[in-house]
């Protein structure tokens, strides 16, 4: 799978995100383009490079123009990513940056251009920040005013980021101890102390690190993220491809105030915590069952199945499961709650035990096949060709898949598997 580790070095951040991801390798035109879709006014971004400490880095900075200039990037108070993310709260006719309500954003954002699955990554962000404001502020998540993270640079940002996942096919995220700095911050009701409260509700369950810093090392934004896609650990069994540094706004002699990913392949360590979605319909067209398994994908699910049932006063049904990591449970439950025609859903949490897996590839008439093995302490104890690779070899050669899958096993046994 495809995995991301973040480490926060100096903080954590949206905008840090965005600029290390660019500085990985994701296109800056692919971000640029699924942002002019938002039909999102008032702003502009560019990036730049900096030095913070010993990294040179890449900065993602939004700028603010019209009746919103200045209610950004406020430094006065010691944000080390530059954002005070405060805004104007205007009626629900008001430009997608001033929309008050998440139920009011939501709505605009699914009217948006965003691609199905950059649109699943960004709703699960701001549904896992609805659900700590409302804990926070004790409403209801639909309730939420969104303060703070409401404001066009943050929109930004998070689109931003889940463009970035979507373009390296994120599907797993490890995040490392997380730096909190120390003080008070001038928010949208006076001032509020660090870290704030919505920020520590988001890393319920991270590592974090109390430090003598003065100021905001941890944003809302930057805390969703993970919150929405990660879990914290040190660097997974991977391969690294790529490499990136994103610098915050503040350069401070203390520390160097940057955010580094890595981006490589492996198993993330292939998580034993997981949670088990569940859901049970009865108005879901059968049509529609592949469109709904394929969203759990997209959204992060380890696994996924439905099961035809018979529900109360004799209805037919079906029963849905998703098997998520911990931090992938919110986005996957909104692909359940987009797609399943259900008006909720539970879940639990469990443990699993899996194999270590890899790929190998074995030559057959049809041409390579991956053979996908499962093993442990270095023994095969499974081995099975991969069923999409067989299907498409079998389409280019005008044969049955049957065939194909034939050919890999002979060949798998020829090599001495």
């Amino acid at each position: 799978m495809s995995v991301l580790w973040v480490d926060p070095v100096g903080g954590l951040a949206g905008d840090m995100l965005v600029a290390a991801l660019v500085d990985a390798g994701v296109p800056y035109a692919a971000i640029g383009e699924a942002l002019a879709g938002l039909g999102l006014p008032g702003w502009q971004a560019r990036l730049e490079r900096v030095w913070r400490g010993p990294f040179s880095a890449t900065r993602f900075v939004v700028e603010l123009d019209g009746p919103v200039a200045g209610q950004g990037h406020d430094h006065a108070h010691g944000h080390l990513d530059g954002h005070d993310h405060t805004h104007d709260h205007g009626d629900s006719g008001a430009p997608l940056g001033r929309t008050r309500r998440w139920s009011e954003l939501r709505a605009r954002l699914e009217a948006s251009a965003l691609a199905p699955g950059v649109l699943l990554r960004v709703l699960a962000v701001f549904e896992v920040l609805a659900r700590a404001e409302g804990r926070v502020h004790g409403v209801p998540p639909e309730s939420v005013s969104f303060h703070e993270v409401g404001a066009v640079d943050s929109i930004v940002d998070i689109v931003a980021v889940c463009v970035a996942l979507e373009w390296l096919g994120v599907e797993a995220l490890v995040v490392g101890p997380i730096p909190l700095g120390q003080g008070h911050v001038l928010g949208e009701h006076g001032w509020i102390p660090l870290p704030a409260p919505a920020t520590l509700e988001l890393l319920r369950g991270f590592d974090v690190e109390g430090r003598a810093w003065r100021g905001e090392t941890v944003t809302p934004t930057g805390a969703a993220v993970v919150a929405a896609f990660g879990r914290s650990g040190p660097m997974p069994p991977m391969r690294p491809e790529h490499i990136g540094v994103g610098a915050g706004t503040w350069d401070p002699a203390s520390h160097p105030n940057v955010v580094r990913v890595v981006v490589g392949h492996g198993e993330a360590g292939a998580p034993t915590q997981v949670v088990e979605l569940r859901a049970e319909l009865d108005a879901l067209h059968p049509e529609l069952v592949p469109a709904l398994l394929d969203a759990c994908f997209a959204a992060g699910a380890l696994e996924a199945n439905v099961a035809p049932i018979v529900m109360k006063k004799g209805r037919p049904g079906w029963r849905v499961t998703a098997l998520a990591a911990p931090g992938a449970r919110a986005a996957v439950g909104e692909a359940l709650l987009r797609n399943g025609a259900t008006l909720g859903y539970r879940w639990t949490a469990a443990e699993r035990e899996v194999l270590g897996r890899r790929f190998v590839e074995v030559s057959t008439p049809f041409g390579p096949i991956p053979m996908k093995l499962g093993e442990r302490d270095g023994v095969v104890l499974h081995a099975a060709p991969e069923y999409v690779c067989c299907t498409d070899a079998a389409t280019a050669a005008g044969v049955p898949v049957v065939e194909v899958v034939a050919a890999a096993w002979a060949a798998w046994g020829r090599s001495g598997g």
